[in-house]
């Protein structure tokens, strides 16, 4: 190779990746110029589904959504708690009902086995971020959501608290169940 032509290859090779780096997404590790993403994963429409006797819990009507960075990565969530005077089931029952109704049907592995100890469920929309289902104990809500679900978490009778909430990547992109 005569050397302009090593010049010129170098030249490229050095001019690459900082044309690339113009193009790419927010940094994996940064939530900077992620409210966009976030507004749009609030709006998730099933994410305002709910049986009539859930109420929400922790003060807000609308999905609490945020962006966070830990360890060097940066993730969306969106995410409703909710206090039901019913049994699981019930609530279960309700979403594989309502939840095909605004697009989001059960995947094929519908129940995931939670790391935590808490039971999940995973429902997925062709192009559009996967919701899970999880149930939560009055204890975790506290420990995990800094949520007191209120006096009558410590009565017994017929009430659990679960949520209903997805998350993506911090430049939008969809997980999958």
């Amino acid at each position: 190779m005569d050397m302009p032509g090593l010049r010129a290859l170098c030249a490229l090779l050095l001019l690459a990746p900082a044309l690339g780096a113009c193009s790419l997404p927010p940094s994996f590790g940064s939530c900077k110029r992620t409210g966009p993403y976030v507004a749009e994963l609030a709006k998730v429409p099933v994410l305002e589904v709910r049986p009539d006797r859930a109420t929400p819990l922790g003060g807000e009507a609308g999905p609490h959504a945020r962006c966070t960075e830990e360890s060097g990565v940066a993730w969306l969530s969106a995410e409703r708690l909710y206090s039901y005077s019913g049994s699981r089931e019930e609530v279960l029952e309700y979403y594989d009902r309502a939840a095909p109704k605004v697009g989001w049907r059960p995947a094929r592995d519908h129940h995931l086995v939670p790391d935590d100890q808490r039971p999940r469920f995973c429902f997925e929309s062709r192009g559009r971020p996967s919701v899970t289902l999880g149930f939560h104990t009055a204890q975790q809500l506290r420990e995990a959501y800094g949520v007191d679900p209120g006096p009558e978490a410590d009565a017994t009778g017929p009430r659990i608290w679960f949520s209903v909430s997805t998350s993506a990547q911090n430049d939008g992109s969809s997980f999958s169940c």
